[in-house]
């Protein structure tokens, strides 16, 4: 009677077993087929792709085992896959198109299905590589995009190597948000020919992939395309910091100060970079604050000069570009020590001679009154002789 029970459980076991996708050998090995249908999928917006399969066979039953997918993916010759675990039947992410992509993606059963272990299927692979037309030497060359302040995004470039005289690129983009690519509705021109371009306001553009692709055409030979990503928290060069002021106590201790550079970057966000000089020296320091109390190196030296820049920090953004430098202030040491000798001369000059005026005068003076008496003396008498 006991065996009869664990045939029918054995039996059972395989039927479930073989209803859920996975079967089960002598040496109890669990199997799950892969995700079916796995492809890459480009939606038209310039690197934003999409990912999608469809479950993997004979798991319609499988109502109570969490079955989850592995999906590793790269541009081609990235040393580094990226890896994602979902439960979904999709994911999207961006691309460098200038390159290949590729992916792959299995199955994955939850350990409460298998008795405590993981099983995973074979890999299901797709790769996806932009058909582009023309040579390499006709895309442009030295794409720079910097965005100003965090308030406008200028976008200048070269043209490609080899292009014939008719040769004129075009500039388009997207960002999550957006319905639909748009082309630049504001070129910056030389000779005719775009060589630039400056966006409008990038409402709700900060923090997410900004895909760009530049374009060409001529009526001579294709021109190969060239796409670009960006976060544009990245790319902020900032305003110069102004109203730098600077003072010297006690000969040594430097009190550094500066205003917060105008416009809408916090100032949280905000790193400086202090260039100091003193004498035939000169050195740099960094800070997060927009002042700075140091020491001074040469307390003989009569001549402090500084001047700093800002960037966009770590708590706002991955990286940034410094501004420009500020207009130095400088420091040119205790004026009433340097220039006393031309004060106190002249003065002592001219008191000396103001106490020999007055010496004389007094004399004079003495004289002038010695002589009244006499006189006054001599009438005296005369008046006493007379009668």
């Amino acid at each position: 009677m006991a065996f009869t029970w664990l045939d029918i459980r054995c039996l059972h076991m395989f039927l479930l077993c073989k209803a859920f996708g996975y079967t089960l050998s002598s040496n109890t090995e669990i199997k799950v087929n892969p995700p079916q249908d796995f492809e890459i999928v480009d939606p038209g917006y310039l690197g934003y792709l999409y990912f999608q399969w469809q479950p993997p066979l004979a798991v319609d039953n499988l109502k109570e085992c969490t079955i989850e997918y592995e999906l590793k993916y790269r541009n081609v010759d990235d040393e580094r896959w990226k890896t994602i675990v979902t439960k979904n039947l999709h994911y999207q992410d961006g691309f460098d198109l200038n390159k290949g992509v590729e992916a792959k993606i299995h199955t994955v059963l939850s350990t409460h299905c298998t008795n405590g272990s993981e099983v995973y299927s074979s890999w299901s692979e797709a790769t996806y590589w932009k058909s582009e037309e023309g040579s390499l030497e006709t895309r442009i060359q030295d794409m720079e995009c910097i965005y100003y302040n965090w308030q406008f995004l200028l976008c200048s470039w070269k043209p490609g190597i080899v292009v014939h005289s008719d040769t004129n690129y075009n500039l388009f983009y997207w960002y999550e948000g957006l319905d639909n690519v748009l082309q630049c509705a504001d070129y910056i021109k030389e000779n005719g020919k775009n060589i630039a371009c400056k966006f409008p306001n990038l409402e709700s553009s900060d923090y997410k992939d900004f895909f760009i692709c530049v374009n060409g055409s001529s009526e001579s030979n294709p021109i190969r395309s060239s796409y670009f990503i960006f976060e544009l928290q990245n790319i902020v060069k900032p305003l110069p910091p102004e109203s730098l002021s600077l003072t010297v106590k006690n000969s040594f201790e430097i009190n550094l100060k500066w205003s917060v550079p105008k416009g809408p970057i916090p100032a949280r966000c905000f790193i400086y970079e202090i260039l100091l000089t003193e004498a035939d020296d000169s050195w740099m320091t960094n800070t997060i604050e927009n002042e700075l109390h140091i020491t001074r190196m040469l307390s003989e030296s009569q001549e402090l000069c500084f001047s700093v820049r800002s960037k966009v920090n770590f708590y706002c953004s991955d990286d940034g570009i410094w501004s420009e430098w500020s207009e130095a202030q400088c420091w040119e040491g205790d004026g009433l020590k340097e220039t006393w000798p031309f004060f106190v001369i002249p003065f002592g000059l001219i008191s000396s001679f103001l106490l020999l005026l007055t010496c004389l005068l007094l004399h004079k003076q003495k004289a002038l009154l010695k002589s009244i008496f006499h006189m006054k003396k001599e009438v005296f008498s005369q008046q006493e002789t007379f009668f």
